[in-house]
């Protein structure tokens, strides 16, 4: 039933979705050109999806502890590591958009909110090796697979907290005082959402980008992504179906932009 009403959402998606050539915005037209339609060479990111393709190939049995609002595919405590890795990492394509944007906007303090096996965070670390990346996991069996996977590739930019985010992701934000970037990849409820939203903003400038993983994932999700679009904090929110982009510069027109991906 939730794979049937996703493929609704996705199909209104497409039919309101737009490319490069109907957009207007100079802003997120170079967005979309020199970003999220360009392409990311192979050899940048080979390395971590080999570390992907044995995580696909690897049979262990791990105990996995859900805070939030879970899976929709398995909803068993224990799991193979194969099937987290195809149905909990981001894939290659928005793997490699993480990589892009990094590598684009430059962003030094980076936060992820569930690390899982740490593909996406080795997508960020390898996009700026000079940047200090916080990652954080509520399932301490995950975040060890995760941490032994950034030593594989040499990552030591990367700061591995592992916890309930109610209790760290706040506590590290007013430690750090100002992030640069924010991945949203955990809990996928909507109120949780919402407040990791409102922390963000809190120790964001106006050259912060908020990045908010599975937006269509359930109608909670659509509902958080609605109060995000609407909030006064937020200038320009880019809708790609599976992710949703978040920029706060308030030189910028408020707009809201649904683009295929």
């Amino acid at each position: 039933m939730e794979k049937i009403k996703i493929i609704i959402r996705y199909i209104k998606y497409l039919l309101a979705s737009k490319n490069h050539h109907a957009i207007h915005s100079p802003f997120v037209f170079d967005l979309v050109t020199n970003i999220i339609y360009k392409k990311t060479s192979t050899n940048k990111t080979s390395e971590i999806e080999s570390l992907r393709m044995a995580l696909c190939e690897n049979n262990k049995l791990i105990s996995v502890k859900d805070f939030g609002a879970g899976s929709n595919i398995n909803k068993n405590k224990e799991r193979k590591i194969k099937d987290i890795a195809k149905n909990s990492s981001k894939n290659k394509k928005f793997g490699e958009l993480l990589y892009r944007i990094v590598k684009y906007f430059k962003p030094t303090e980076i936060f992820e909110l569930g690390t899982s096996f740490g593909i996406s965070t080795l997508y960020l670390s390898k996009a700026n090796p000079n940047s200090n990346i916080t990652t954080f996991e509520g399932c301490k069996e995950s975040a060890k697979i995760a941490i032994e996977n950034f030593k594989k590739l040499d990552c030591t930019n990367i700061d591995t907290i592992v916890g309930e985010f109610g209790e760290t992701f706040s506590k590290k934000l007013a430690e750090k005082s100002n992030v640069n970037m924010v991945f949203i990849d955990g809990n996928h409820s909507e109120d949780a959402t919402i407040r990791y939203f409102e922390e963000s903003i809190k120790y964001s400038d106006q050259k912060t980008i908020l990045i908010f993983d599975d937006i269509h994932w359930s109608s909670g999700m659509e509902k958080a992504w609605d109060y995000i679009k609407k909030s006064q904090k937020t200038r320009v929110t880019v809708d790609l179906f599976f992710v949703g982009l978040v920029f706060l510069d308030q030189k910028l027109s408020k707009e809201n932009f649904i683009i295929r991906f």
